[in-house]
């Protein structure tokens, strides 16, 4: 039975309550068995606001240093050292609040706009609402993304932004509606200005709007200057705020944190790219959480694809695929997405921690709008039938594993 007619139509709206209510069950038992933490608990990682209220109070440094908070060190002075469009969304609340902004409120409505758009995503092309329902909650609460999706700690917000804006980018990049190119191009630029390495997709939203557009190189490429303009605007945004603090359009802060500076290879170097990819793909140490706390990278690994389940899914269908596409032929996005996964595991590969403390394998998780863009697509030119249930078994998986791993992680930082 439709879900829909279980819930008697609410005009239409029933699987969205439906999805919507499945997610805020769940968080509220997180919010129940993590100890001391809550929607409204103090956040004492609020990098992004400490920030905004600087810039409202017309300066970009910070008066103190916070150690705790990766501060970077220029010119004498004390800069948050990420990615700046957070503290551009937190403007209005920091001018309401001060620093005391319901960074973890703001981090929930994130997931649950993040749950509409990969239903969205799904229901576009599967044209079934059950299926985009059951893949959509698979995405946000049977992933490594749960992990990420409540805490406003500044490196959880800053992904959990990251996610929404990719998944709205990539919807409205399909959408009938062609003004929406405006909304997805500003959109993606956002996630970059919340995680840079999301760029590496930048390709597959432009091919997305050109096959939407249906116009010959020349003509969409004029399109296109038009359609990115408030893009571009932001994008010089950033890079502004970078030169007037750091000298670089292309420096946010990072390569100042003295964990960096002090380090002779600096934040990324090819030598920790083994080690790195060995962690990401075949850790298996789950039980480290469960005997230690929790997981932390340099210590113990922990499989992507074991903390998100939902990648097994996606390379069973991307065989199945392929192999009912022997001649190579088929939709580029699908051959597309797996090469810009691989290239942007390739790329945080490099990096010193991998995202240091956390459950999972938090740097993956921002390839999962990707991933599952990938998956819906290859399922929209598959044989649809209840046989998709089966995914049933892995969705429950990463949902136990990620349920308990963050329970366990914010007790942690929660618990008295």
């Amino acid at each position: 039975m439709s879900l829909d007619k279980l819930l008697g139509g609410i005009r239409g709206y029933g699987h969205y309550i439906f999805i919507i209510t499945a997610a805020l069950s769940t968080y509220s038992l997180i919010y129940t068995f993590s100890e001391g933490f809550g929607i409204l608990a103090h956040n004492w990682y609020n990098s992004y606001s400490l920030q905004a209220y600087s810039w409202l109070q017309g300066r970009l440094d910070i008066p103190e240093d916070r150690p705790w908070l990766e501060i970077a060190f220029f010119g004498g002075r004390n800069y948050i050292s990420f990615p700046p469009f957070p503290s551009m969304v937190l403007l209005p609340f920091v001018a309401v609040f001060g620093t005391e902004t319901p960074d973890h409120a703001i981090a929930m409505v994130c997931a649950l706009v993040s749950l509409i758009f990969a239903y969205k995503i799904a229901f576009k092309h599967l044209n079934n609402k059950d299926y985009a329902a059951f893949f959509s909650l698979f995405l946000i609460l049977g992933t490594n993304y749960l992990h990420l999706s409540l805490w406003g700690a500044v490196w959880w917000l800053a992904q959990n932004m990251a996610f929404m804006f990719t998944l709205m980018a990539f919807y409205l990049a399909m959408s009938d509606d062609r003004r929406h190119s405006y909304i997805a191009l500003f959109a993606f630029c956002a996630a970059m200005g919340c995680r840079p390495f999301n760029a590496v997709y930048l390709p597959l939203l432009l091919y997305m709007l050109y096959k939407r557009e249906g116009l010959r190189l020349a003509p969409y490429t004029k399109k296109l200057l038009v359609y990115a303009v408030p893009a571009i605007m932001l994008g010089c945004v950033f890079m502004w705020l970078n030169y007037a603090r750091f000298g670089s359009v292309f420096e946010f802060g990072h390569n100042y944190l003295p964990e960096f500076v002090w380090d002779y290879h600096g934040q990324f170097h090819f030598s920790r790219m083994a080690r790195n990819l060995t962690m990401i793909f075949l850790g298996t140490d789950i039980a480290y959480g469960i005997r230690n706390g929790f997981p932390f990278y340099g210590r113990t690994s922990f499989a992507f694809w074991l903390a998100s389940p939902i990648v097994i899914s996606y390379v069973v269908y991307l065989c199945i695929y392929a192999a009912r596409k022997k001649d190579g032929t088929g939709e580029p996005a699908i051959w597309m997405i797996p090469l810009m996964v691989m290239l942007h595991i390739l790329a945080f590969s490099l990096h010193r921690t991998l995202g240091g403390r956390q459950f999972g394998s938090r740097y993956a998780a921002d390839s999962l709008p990707a991933i599952y863009l990938g998956l819906v697509l290859m399922l929209a030119r598959l044989p649809l039938n209840n046989r998709v249930y089966l995914n049933l078994a892995p969705l429950i998986f990463g949902k136990m594993i990620n349920f308990h791993g963050t329970i366990m992680f914010l007790t942690f930082y929660f618990g008295e």
